[in-house]
């Protein structure tokens, strides 16, 4: 059963909302840690600036979380006031992804009156992270009126690619309760095998996309005689994308930026760069992107 926690923000969610931020990863991590998938978390107004006056020590909103963490720079773009952005990333780095948000509605929704007296270290661990109510407190929250908004998505391929994997795994476990659909070929990955001898050295990458790399592994193995040769494909990356379209810009970005290490007899086979390089240069494609 989903529990109820709160935490302190500057205002209401908007409509698309961002995820739910902290301002640093030790504070992430700590209501990751307190928080399980599904679990419910009020966002009150803090009682002075930047918060407006009428929204001060007031109910907000409320997040459903997920326990994917994602970073505010890959939403830049959402919201069109320039300074609201860089505040937001600037302060606000980290945050978990939400499976649902909403406004809350209810006129009568002043924390202090619904959730009686708290202790200042209640208060004081708001500021920075998530703090649990207790179910009668939970149970009112939830009962308040609200509005669902709309979530925010990435806007770097990095972002949206680890979102749509989760949005379809988060699918079946919430049903009813998530809106969206996700088909069977939903999530495709950009993927790099290893070309690897008995020693585990690796003779060169093979960059491809897929739904399903771990099928294309076993049909790159499949002629291999690894028994003889001493030569097997083993998967060195697993990038999800969003869509087939994405998929297939990060491939060919990523075989560009090898193009003159490429094998002559095919285009998808690189020699010369160590694995380390390429994750280096896939994570400057996405997060470019």
């Amino acid at each position: 059963m989903a529990n109820a926690f709160f935490t302190y923000v500057w205002g209401t969610p908007g409509n698309p909302c961002w995820p739910l931020t902290f301002g640093s990863k030790a504070a992430r991590t700590t209501a990751k840690r307190a928080l399980s998938e599904g679990d419910f978390v009020f966002t009150i107004g803090t009682k002075g600036e930047p918060t407006s006056l009428p929204e001060r020590g007031r109910v907000l909103g409320v997040y459903q979380v997920s326990s994917l963490e994602v970073n505010t720079q890959d939403y830049v773009g959402q919201i069109g006031e320039v300074d609201v952005v860089e505040r937001v990333v600037s302060k606000f780095p980290f945050a978990l992804h939400p499976i649902a948000a909403w406004q809350i509605t209810a006129a009568a929704n002043v924390f202090s009156a619904i959730a009686g007296p708290l202790t200042g270290a209640h208060h004081l661990k708001a500021q920075s992270t998530v703090v649990e109510l207790d179910a009668a407190t939970g149970a009112a929250l939830l009962a308040l009126e609200r509005r669902p908004v709309a979530l925010a998505e990435p806007k770097t391929l990095l972002g949206r690619g680890l979102v749509a994997q989760k949005n379809s795994k988060l699918a079946p476990k919430h049903d009813g309760e998530f809106s969206g659909h996700f088909g069977e070929h939903d999530i495709w990955y950009v993927y790099a095998l290893a070309l690897r001898d008995q020693r585990g050295r690796d003779l060169a990458f093979k960059i491809g996309y897929a739904s399903d790399p771990a099928a294309r592994l076993a049909t790159h193995n499949a002629p291999m005689a690894s028994e003889v040769t001493g030569l097997t494909w083993q998967l060195a990356l697993k990038q999800p994308t969003s869509t087939e379209d994405e998929a297939r810009a990060v491939e060919q970005a990523l075989l560009a930026h090898f193009s003159t290490q490429k094998l002559p007899s095919n285009g998808e086979i690189v020699a010369g760069p160590s694995q380390s390089a390429i994750l280096s240069a896939i994570a400057a494609i996405l997060r470019s992107s």
